[in-house]
């Protein structure tokens, strides 16, 4: 850490950077890819880089007149004119027909004097008493992928180089019969939704009451069979978490589970859903309030320490962030972009849920379009799938009429009969396919499941 500043920066293979981006707008795309205002190490460098980038990306014609204008006639406290280095530095670049190829030097350079001062800055945070190691692992990660990411270390891949991968990817899951992803453990719902794979953010939406948090706990135990799962549960305790998977694999509900109102067959049962239990592969994080950011750094440090394969987050109107935002609109926003990255980064699913609003519930169709969930807009921009739940018989009280009697009334009943205990699941959007379709399923709220309905 204690190398000589000298050795990090080259300050002649700026300018001569510089100088031939200058001359040609040619030579500026040919490095605009890889190169940055701040790979540079003099303020001025950055300057004089940045407002070329911004002048050429604007579409306008370069001079030097117009860089002079947006960076100042002068360009520190000496006086020295902006001017007269831009001429330098077209002057000194007539000879040097390589210049580009300092490019990668300066490049770098940088990186080595931002590991530096990432190094720097985690020693001086880990010498400060009550420092959480894992907290600063998972921060120290992040800022080392920052450094990869911005010196495009990471080359671009062609399009036929990304297909020639992808069809061995399919050619090994033609001959071993193992497809990517994981099932949803029902077949009906496999059919409108297909797979879920690493890297896909997708939501659950309903009304309070009808189910999102049933079918994400379901879809958890289900990933659980192929990998680790990350369950944030934002509203609940880790308690009801444990009651809602013991229901599920018995035939005692919830609440008596609650209030151990049980006879010794169900304490039986019980004890073996307790025993199975224990090797399950789902990892709850019951903290309240939590941020974006503490998701990102807590799924971080479970993908090192125990593998991750599935992230779900109940639910998206109880996360935070560190951000500041305008409103409740742009907090959903970043929250969901952030989302996105963590099952991009991470190679992960990541599933939300999400409220609906109440407007959907006044429409003659009631059950919740894309729009309604909370944050809608946001959704519909980052969602690889989405899925709507709608328990109809719920709706149907609320429109029950005063007088049975009547044609309306016994119209009413024979709807009510017709959709008791079900729940509908519509898929509103599939990046992999085609969305609009519904299938309905058993719902088994004591135990906390859906199940198929035969057909």
């Amino acid at each position: 850490m204690s190398r000589n500043n000298n050795q990090l920066e080259n300050i002649a293979a700026e300018q001569m950077i510089l100088g031939k981006v200058l001359q040609s707008e040619s030579s500026f795309w040919s490095v605009a890819d890889v190169l940055q205002a701040q790979h540079f190490v003099r303020p001025i460098h950055q300057k004089v880089y940045q407002a070329i980038r911004d002048i050429f990306t604007e579409g306008k014609r370069m001079s030097l007149a117009l860089i002079e204008s947006r960076i100042g006639p002068e360009y520190d406290d000496d006086g020295k004119s902006t001017s007269s280095l831009l001429t330098a530095l077209l002057r000194d670049a007539e000879n040097n027909e390589s210049a580009l190829d300092q490019v990668e030097v300066v490049v770098d350079l940088w990186r080595h004097r931002k590991l530096i001062a990432t190094l720097e800055h985690g020693l001086k945070e880990a010498k400060k008493p009550g420092t959480i190691s894992t907290d600063l692992l998972a921060d120290m990660e992040i800022r080392m992928k920052d450094i990869s990411v911005n010196s495009q270390s990471e080359p671009l891949k062609s399009l036929g180089e990304i297909a020639k991968k992808t069809m061995s990817m399919s050619s090994k899951a033609k001959s071993s019969g193992i497809i990517p992803g994981f099932d949803t453990g029902l077949p009906s719902l496999d059919e409108i939704l297909g797979r879920i794979h690493g890297g896909d953010l997708g939501f659950i939406g309903a009304r309070p009451g009808d189910g999102k948090t049933v079918l994400g706990a379901q879809l958890a135990e289900r990933a659980s069979q192929y990998g680790p799962v990350l369950y944030f549960q934002l509203e609940m305790k880790d308690e009801d978490m444990a009651r809602r998977a013991l229901a599920a694999q018995t035939n005692v509900s919830v609440a008596d589970i609650e209030a151990g109102a049980y006879d010794f067959d169900a304490m039986e049962e019980l004890r073996a859903a307790t025993e199975r239990l224990q090797t399950s592969r789902v990892y709850i994080d019951d903290r309240p309030q939590l941020a974006v950011e503490q998701m990102r750094d807590r799924a971080i440090q479970m993908k090192r320490s125990k593998g991750l394969i599935c992230i779900v987050a109940d639910h998206i109107r109880l996360v935070r962030t560190f951000q500041k935002t305008r409103d409740r609109f742009e907090r959903v926003e970043v929250v969901t972009g952030g989302m996105k990255w963590l099952a991009k980064e991470l190679d992960a699913a990541v599933i939300a849920l999400s409220q609906v609003t109440r407007a959907s519930q006044r429409r003659d169709d009631p059950p919740p379009q894309l729009n309604d969930f909370d944050g809608g807009s946001s959704i519909e921009q980052d969602a690889d799938w989405a899925l709507a739940l709608f328990r109809r018989d719920r709706w149907l009280k609320s429109q029950k009429p005063q007088n049975m009697d009547t044609s309306e009334g016994k119209e009413w009943a024979e709807e009510m009969t017709k959709h008791k205990g079900r729940i509908e699941v519509y898929c509103r959007k599939r990046r992999r396919g085609d969305d609009g379709e519904m299938r309905d399923f058993w719902f088994e709220g004591r135990r906390g499941i859906l199940k198929e309905i035969e057909r």
